[in-house]
């Protein structure tokens, strides 16, 4: 069987290759995996801060790292037991062998485990850029109801405002009502007033025709003093206590005596009747 002998390629154990060029690629191997570890631990340090879902990728990494290290353990102690007896130098290479592939899927799984990681550092970059923008949103919306509250302020100034206009109206529409009520109270004293004022004409009037009446009829009347009567004189008494009818009847008849009379001179008898019709 052939085994590995380094730079000078296959041969049988009496070949003068030694097992140092092994020993030296596990050591590469593992140093390769302990690197892939740190930089696994590196990137989920790194990945970490960004939440939950970057510890748990950052864990599995981790975990990755973890097994590329007791891989790259293991190839050290088959190194070291490949050096410390050439009579295994055999397994060693097996063993080495083995290791190089474990420190392949080491370093595989390093790899995978920092894209990952990359990943994850995205995700908590996008989460980052997430929470800014609502940061932003909450600053925003902090403005919007700042100035929803000044307009809320504004408008319950106005309200005010428009409560006192509306019961200093009131006020006045009352006041209104008041002198409306007064002037009406005062319109009917007036009407009363008037009624009373055109009553008191009518009796003034009425006084007025009476005076003009009786001024007519005291103008109609004759005089105490005495005057010329335009129409005849007529009574149902007498005349100062002359009842003139009847004395009519006395003249006449003494007037148709004397008439008879007059035609037989007769001068007593004359004396006589102008006597008696002279009232003696």
């Amino acid at each position: 069987m052939g085994i590995y002998r380094g730079v000078g390629g296959t041969g049988d154990s009496n070949t003068d290759a030694t097992i140092t060029e092994v020993t030296l690629k596990s050591e590469q191997a593992a140093a390769s995996a302990t690197a892939s570890a740190n930089s696994a631990t590196a990137a989920s340090s790194s990945a970490s801060g960004a939440g939950t879902s970057a510890t748990a990728s950052a864990n599995s990494a981790t975990a990755s790292a973890n097994s590329a290290t007791a891989s790259g353990n293991s190839a050290t102690a088959s190194g070291n037991s490949a050096s410390a007896s050439l009579a295994s130098k055999n397994t060693s290479a097996a063993q080495a062998a083995i290791s190089t592939t474990k420190a392949g899927q080491a370093a595989a799984s390093a790899t995978t485990a920092s894209n990952a990681a990359s990943g994850v550092a995205n995700s908590a970059t996008a989460a980052a850029n997430s929470a800014t923008a609502s940061a932003n949103s909450a600053s925003t919306s902090t403005t919007k109801a700042n100035e929803s509250a000044a307009s809320a302020a504004t408008a319950s100034t106005k309200a005010t405002l428009a409560t006192t206009k509306a019961t200093a109206a009131a006020n006045s529409a009352t006041a209104s009502a008041n002198s409306a009520t007064g002037s009406a109270s005062s319109a009917s004293g007036a009407s009363g007033s008037a009624s009373t004022a055109s009553t008191k004409a009518s009796e003034a009037a009425a006084s007025a025709t009476a005076a003009a009446n009786s001024a007519t009829q005291t103008a109609d009347k004759l005089p105490l003093a005495g005057g010329a009567m335009t129409g005849a004189i007529t009574t149902n008494s007498t005349f100062d206590g002359v009842d003139v009818g009847v004395r009519d009847g006395v003249l006449t008849s003494t007037t148709n005596t004397v008439n008879n009379l007059s035609n037989v001179f007769d001068p007593i008898g004359t004396s006589v009747a102008m006597a008696i019709a002279l009232g003696g």
